[in-house]
């Protein structure tokens, strides 16, 4: 049960690690840690000691080394509290009232996103491109270890576990099913990813041979139909559709990403008591919070009630508020941005891709035992400018 997580004896010597100044960088932790539930589980104040180190890391490297930040800083501000981390600028993808996107950077060298420190590998991620040209971000394979041992932590807050027999019907070429696969793989239990040739039809027929009983999928809005697929996979609707016995016999557990969950699939759930969670990422970063399958009855973060995850990522809710950006109060809604804080590749300095959200719960009030944050709400922006006019947008 999550209500009974403890902060385990090898985080609490990486914590002791951090406040020796052990690490002189965030890549130096070791990538288990980035798996460990203890993350949730600390205070305000525990992961300020922990995250602020490696914030101020991925600050002066960002702007040392990455093309997109040149002129972007006159000078560095010092950084030793989450409210110092608030004089740091905001990332835009486009042009607002307050400064030109780095879309536009992008459109003539999208290389201007990779750090020029780096000496491996790397693969390129595009983000989707609703709005135009697609942002490209460079992950090397250190940063897929910890992105995915990240996201296996997200799997076990959805009950995820080593005997459970997984299939995913994600592009596996897409980077949330590659870390998917990964993930599941590391929780230890079989992983099976949906073929692109594999009809809904398909999958069921693969679910009764091999004995499936937990699926990742995606479901957007009923509207669009199968037109906007996330990562090219198949939609939770349509496997119901084309099997809902098996659906609703066989499959004990689901982790849906890419939209909110409609009100329809929540109604369906609970009318079959099938649990459904949904764990919220992006190209540029993976994961970023997710809700959580239990049967504890006080838990407030179910289906899209999300609890913030605490790394590799340091994830925000802003406002303007006095010509100023201010992290939001319970309630209110805001801009949800996010720094990657653990990243060889494209650093994401508090970078808004374009989400609203709001929070609903402050620090240890979910009833399931996880300390962080809980967000809902989760939604597209139309116009950035409707949520944030001030001038401290930069790109």
């Amino acid at each position: 049960m999550i209500s009974q997580l403890r902060i385990d004896e090898n985080f609490k010597a990486f914590q002791e690690d951090v406040l020796s100044g052990k690490y002189a960088s965030s890549l130096e932790i070791p990538i288990e840690i980035w798996g460990n539930p203890s993350w949730e589980l600390l205070k305000k104040k525990e992961l300020e000691e922990l995250l602020i180190p490696f914030l101020r890391f991925s600050l002066h490297r960002a702007v040392k080394t990455m093309p997109v930040y040149k002129g972007a800083y006159k000078s560095i501000p010092k950084i030793n509290s989450f409210e110092d981390w608030q004089q740091i600028p905001i990332l835009v993808k486009d042009s607002t009232k307050t400064g030109v996107g780095f879309r536009e950077k992008i459109n003539s060298n999208p290389y201007s996103l990779l750090p020029n420190d780096i000496k491996t590998s790397y693969q390129i991620y595009k983000s989707g491109g609703t709005k135009g040209t697609a942002t490209p971000t460079f992950i090397t394979p250190l940063d897929r270890e910890i992105e995915s041992t990240a996201f296996a932590r997200g799997f076990r807050y959805a009950n995820f576990k080593e005997s459970d027999r997984v299939l995913s019907t994600y592009n596996p070429t897409h980077k949330g099913g590659e870390e998917a696969k990964e993930a599941i793989l590391k929780i230890g239990a079989t992983y099976m990813p949906r073929r692109l040739s594999d009809s809904a039809d398909d999958i069921i027929n693969t679910i009764k041979q091999y004995n499936i009983n937990a699926i990742i999928t995606s479901q957007g809005p009923i509207s669009y139909g199968d037109k906007q697929v996330k990562g090219g996979g198949t939609s939770l609707l349509a496997l119901i559709e084309a099997g809902h016995d098996v659906i609703e016999e066989r499959i004990e557990k689901i982790v849906l990403g890419g939209y909110t969950i409609i009100d329809e699939v929540i109604s369906w759930s609970q009318s079959f008591e099938k649990p459904i969670a949904s764990i919220l990422g992006s190209s540029e970063a993976i994961p970023q919070a997710g809700s959580t399958i239990s049967s504890d009855t006080t838990k407030d973060c179910n289906f899209n009630n999300l609890h913030v995850f605490n790394g590799p990522h340091y994830v925000e809710v802003v406002k303007e508020e006095d010509n100023a950006i201010v992290p939001v109060k319970k309630g209110e809604n805001g801009l949800l941005i996010y720094t990657t804080i653990a990243r060889e590749g494209t650093i994401y300095l508090r970078y808004a891709p374009g989400d609203e959200a709001t929070l609903i719960k402050d620090e240890s009030e979910c009833g399931c035992g996880l300390k962080s944050k809980v967000i809902s709400n989760i939604s597209r922006i139309d116009n950035l400018n409707d949520i944030i006019s001030t001038g401290c947008c930069i790109g």
